[in-house]
């Protein structure tokens, strides 16, 4: 009965070693094969005839540049503790025709018939090769493009810590790479903003969004290594690969933005009173005489009408319309108004009024152009004269 049995298993043994796409081969310790199944004779063109007695550095012959010969890292790799068995020897091989690949190496100390045995697999890996070195390649490109953007951007693991920090990033906030790298996130926030920041992070990570505007909830600022705290614009995005969660943030200072508004709008402060405020009636107008705007002194001149934006103006009252002494004062503005779209400065007198009272306005219009020479608006600018000699 255990003859049978041992035999069955050995049939079946012999069975799956002979069946497998992996090759296999058995050599003694000096390197001698002895075995050689046919996923082998596939994989390196041999015929087990021709190769059993042969050395195994036959397909594994030694590389130039390397000192060891690949029967050593055998022998070494064989008498290893079991849990680094399972790691591949990365050697090149040699088919019968003479053409190398590399191949992935494992083996394994067993004994046959109570002598010590080598049990070792071979796998063509120039596959494998080609994808690490084409992801390789990829990721050198990718981690180029991001070092040199004109964003500053910084990555951190899922414990918060710095494992990317990109030129514009060094610049932003004065740090070298070195100095930041493993170091905690909040290091680049204000004091007030990092008691809070490292759970804000993590519910960004539960959600469902990818990526976020960080500014949606707020002003966000940065700190800089001299203590400098300045406004940024940022954007957090979300990673995962292989379970690990990768949390990158693409930042820009956003310092000078910020002061050139404020001066746009002390500008516009300043150009509203002194526009709102003037004793002459001001207005502003598109090309074709449209209202854009007018002043207060200006709204003075024209009886019950509080929408005056967006009409043109040789139909508001004071200039022209239906309380016109009559319809030459209108085309008369019409025609100056053509004048200046075509860049020209327009003065002239006009009477403007009901029929109880009419008032002499002294009128200009002034074209305003872009840098193209272009005329984009036309200032009209009425001073009431009436009564005034000339």
């Amino acid at each position: 009965m255990t003859e049978t049995a041992d035999t069955i298993s050995g049939d079946v043994a012999r069975a799956i070693v002979e069946g497998v796409p992996e090759a296999i081969i058995v050599s003694t310790p000096e390197g001698e094969i002895v075995y050689f199944n046919p996923a082998s004779e596939e994989l390196l063109g041999y015929k087990s005839a021709e190769i059993i007695g042969r050395s195994i550095s036959t397909l594994v012959p030694q590389q130039p540049g390397r000192r060891a010969e690949p029967m050593k890292w055998l022998r070494r790799w064989a008498v290893e503790p079991q849990h680094t068995q399972s790691r591949f020897l990365d050697l090149v091989g040699r088919t019968k025709s003479g053409h190398e690949m590399p191949v992935d190496v494992r083996v394994v100390e067993t004994k046959i018939g109570g002598e010590p045995h080598f049990l070792i697999t071979f796998r063509d890996n120039a596959a494998r090769r080609q994808e690490q070195a084409a992801f390789k390649e990829a990721h050198l490109k990718a981690s180029r493009i991001l070092m040199v953007a004109e964003d500053g951007i910084v990555s951190v693991d899922a414990e918060q810590k710095i494992n990317f920090f990109n030129l514009k990033a060094e610049e932003i906030f004065g740090y070298r790479a070195e100095e930041v790298m493993g170091r905690p996130l909040d290091m680049l926030l204000p004091a007030r903003a990092r008691a809070a920041h490292p759970e804000k992070v993590r519910a960004f990570g539960a959600g469902k969004l990818a990526s976020r505007l960080m500014s949606q909830r707020g002003e966000v600022s940065g700190l800089r290594k001299n203590g400098e705290e300045f406004p940024m614009e940022a954007t957090i995005t979300r990673v995962s690969v292989g379970g690990h969660i990768t949390y990158t943030a693409h930042m820009r200072d956003i310092t000078e933005r910020k002061r050139a508004q404020e001066r746009l709008r002390e500008s516009e402060r300043r150009f509203r009173a002194i526009f709102d405020h003037a004793f002459e009636a001001i207005g502003l107008l598109s090309p074709d005489g449209t209202v854009l705007e007018i002043n207060h002194a200006g709204r003075s001149l024209v009886d019950g009408m509080a929408k005056l934006e967006g009409l043109a103006l040789w139909d508001l009252p004071w200039a022209g319309g239906e309380f016109a002494v009559d319809d030459f004062a209108r085309q008369r503005l019409k025609a100056a108004i053509a004048a200046a779209a075509k860049g020209e400065t327009v003065r002239y007198t006009v009477e403007v009024g009901d029929k109880e009272r009419t008032r002499k306005i002294d009128l200009s219009l002034v074209p305003v152009k872009d840098d193209a020479g272009k005329v984009i608006y036309i200032v009209p600018e009425g001073r009431d004269v009436t009564g005034q000699a000339f």
